[in-house]
Parts: structure tokens; sequence; C-alpha cells
């Protein structure tokens, strides 16, 4: 029997990557993005067109064996809610809407992708707000932090929703477990994508990414991200369960080397 994947962010970057991996590799995929030509076209930061697209996936694979959140908004994207909705909420949205579906298919496996700004961390108050389902707390929050410092504004709405969904992942891993389903998330580093390109040409946030320490080589390429996210949907990892695994060559140990 051929594995059906819903895969967030399809068209581009990381998410094409994981597209070519698995369809290569003889699987199906569902693609969901707003550009390109996925499978089904989707603004991910309107929460309707969120639960529209996923029904439609879940439509067309009622028992699909995994489910990739990749679609994510850049720190230097203009709208500071948008970020939000994309990064924290739809993304979370998209995993609530397919555990049940999930757990009909033997070995079935989720995986969020995060970043390296899980480790660097955003704000902590922020962060909560965003795992109270506060929207208005969060955007209110978000905007007084815009008004102190615009500047920053952007990378702290990215990294507190990256350093949330990893968060999401480790307490739902009884949860999830439960209903036979392995969850886990990859951080990666600085991938040598359109957003990476971005964030060089930005005049305020590129002294940080370009200093970034790195053990391994300097830039990744999102094809070696895409395995790892290939291998924690495979059966080949099916003992490693609510883990957030950094594929940065080295930044997140070089910078904290004592969290274990």
């Amino acid at each position: 029997m051929v594995n059906t994947y819903i895969v967030t962010g399809s068209s581009s970057g990381l998410g094409s990557s994981v597209v070519k991996s698995l369809t290569e590799g003889g699987s199906e995929v569902i693609g969901i993005d707003w550009k390109g030509q996925p499978d089904i076209r989707a603004d991910l930061s309107d929460k309707t067109e969120v639960l529209k697209a996923m029904d439609i996936a879940l439509s067309m694979c009622p028992n699909p064996a995994g489910v990739v959140s990749n679609a994510g908004l850049s720190p230097i994207h203009d709208d500071l809610t948008e970020i939000i909705e994309v990064n924290w909420f739809a993304a979370k949205e998209v995993f609530e809407l397919s555990l049940e579906s999930l757990s009909k298919h033997k070995n079935s496996a989720a995986v969020a992708v995060c970043s390296i700004g899980s480790a660097l961390g955003g704000d902590s108050t922020l962060e909560s707000y965003l795992h109270e389902e506060d929207r208005e707390g969060a955007f209110d929050y978000l905007d007084s932090i815009h008004k102190n410092d615009p500047n920053s504004a952007g990378i702290i709405a990215y990294s507190s929703c990256k350093a949330a969904l990893a968060r999401f992942v480790r307490r739902n891993a009884q949860r999830w477990g439960a209903k036979g389903v392995r969850f886990n998330a990859v951080a990666p580093g600085k991938m040598n994508t359109s957003m990476l390109d971005g964030l060089l040409n930005d005049p305020v946030l590129s002294p940080g990414i370009i200093n970034l320490p790195s053990g391994v080589t300097e830039t990744g390429q999102p094809e070696q991200v895409a395995d790892v996210v290939e291998y924690l949907l495979s059966p080949k990892s099916s003992f490693i369960h609510g883990q957030v695994i950094y594929v940065d060559g080295g930044s997140e140990a070089i910078m904290r080397p004592d969290l274990v």
C-alpha cells in the first residue's frame, strides 16, 4: 500500500524538498500552499482556509501516514499578526485536525518544522499567550513590542512561535503516543532558502545570522533537513517520539553546550 503524507508549505524551500524526498521514495503527497502549484491552495493566515484545506486533504486521504507542518512566514514578513497566525495557530491547528485520522494508520507520524529560533528563544510572555490560545492578548502584546522596538518585533514573533511549537510537540508526547502516533520536530539552522536570502539582506538581522556558529558547515541545504524529516516519518524511527532534533550543523550545541 502506498503511503500518503500531507505537507504544508509544499511549494518552495524545505517543503518542496520534503515533497521530492517522499515522492522519490514511492509515497504520495498532498501539498498545501498559497503559491506555486499545490494540490490544495490555501492562505494559512486565515483560520477558515486552514480548516477548509485540512477538510479537503483528509477527505482525499482519510488515513494519512503522516503530516508535516512546514508552512511558515519569515521574521521580516511585513504583517506581524500573519506571522503569528501561520507559524503558530495554523501549525497547531493542522496537527490537532490530523490526530484522529493519523491514529487510523499503523506507524503514522507527524513532524513539526521549528527553527534554531527555538533555541535562541523568543519572548516568554508572548509564548504564554500563544499556548493559552489568546489571540487578542498575543496581538496586543506584540503590538507593544513593535512600538518599543520595531526592528525586533518580527524576530521575536517568529522565534516565540517556533519555541511554542517545539514545546507543543514535547507537551503532547503522551497524548499523541496514546493514540499510536509519533510526534517530533526538526529545528533547522541556517539553510539555503529564499527565507535565508531575505534575512541576509536585512540590515538589522543579518549580523546575527552571519555570526551564527556552526561546527560542520556554515549553511545547510534543504535536502539535508528533508532527509531527517523523511526519517522521522518512516518506521525506521519507530522509537523516536516527542523530540526536537536540531539539524543545524552544530549551532545549538555550540550555543548551549551544557543543555542535555
